[in-house]
């Protein structure tokens, strides 16, 4: 999927493609080494995001679904 997604951006002037997150230690025993490593292949280059977060539009629902994934 992911080198379809490669080959479209290329096949239509697209020059940059997000792999998506890493854990932001660069050691060699982060618990993503190998996806890092894979990620440097393509020339990759980390940006810092302020990352991702979760806002419920219906709180008391997402509760519950949180509480239900628990069980």
């Amino acid at each position: 999927m992911q080198w379809e997604m490669i080959k479209f951006g290329k096949k239509h002037g697209i020059n940059k493609y997000n792999f998506y997150g890493i854990t932001g230690d660069f050691s060699d025993e982060a618990e993503d080494f190998g996806v890092q490593q894979f990620k440097k292949g393509f020339d990759a280059k980390v940006e810092e995001y302020i990352g991702d977060f979760i806002k419920p539009v219906r709180p008391v629902l997402y509760q519950l679904f949180k509480l239900k994934s628990k069980i």
